[in-house]
């Protein structure tokens, strides 16, 4: 599985989930990007232009669901892939995520795995580990 030449942006105020995810999608051949803040989130999405967004519902100074449709917006000519990774387990969030434009959705704690089957099936990659098994 290879992540090289994706911009990838995390938006999470964790720092032990940012850790840990720089040190896997970076392991991957990922350029890894973080902010901890929604405005910071935003800012940085608009500069960089990032492949696919993995945004955390719950940030200091704003909701993740809030800034989600936003996010959606930043490039019209290109579809920006988020994916959610969040602790909120209910249904109601889940439902109110994609319908604000989330791609998926992964509660928190997480299995890496999972977060990278949504993300390749989102970056269109395929997984040549899961080929092996056809």
């Amino acid at each position: 599985m290879n992540l090289a030449n994706k911009n990838i942006l995390v938006i999470d105020d964790t720092h032990s989930i940012l850790t840990f995810l720089r040190i896997s999608l970076e392991s991957l051949g990922a350029s890894f990007h973080c902010a901890v803040t929604a405005a910071g989130g935003m800012a940085l999405c608009e500069s960089l232009q990032p492949d696919i967004v993995i945004l955390d519902l719950n940030l200091p100074d704003n909701e993740g669901l809030k800034i989600l449709p936003r996010l959606k917006r930043i490039n019209k000519e290109k579809h920006l892939p988020v994916i959610v990774l969040t602790a909120h387990k209910e249904q109601e969030m889940l439902t109110m995520a994609m319908e604000a434009g989330a791609d998926a959705y992964i509660t928190k704690p997480f299995i890496v795995d999972d977060l990278l089957r949504a993300m390749y099936d989102q970056l269109h990659i395929r997984n040549d580990a899961q080929l092996a098994l056809v």
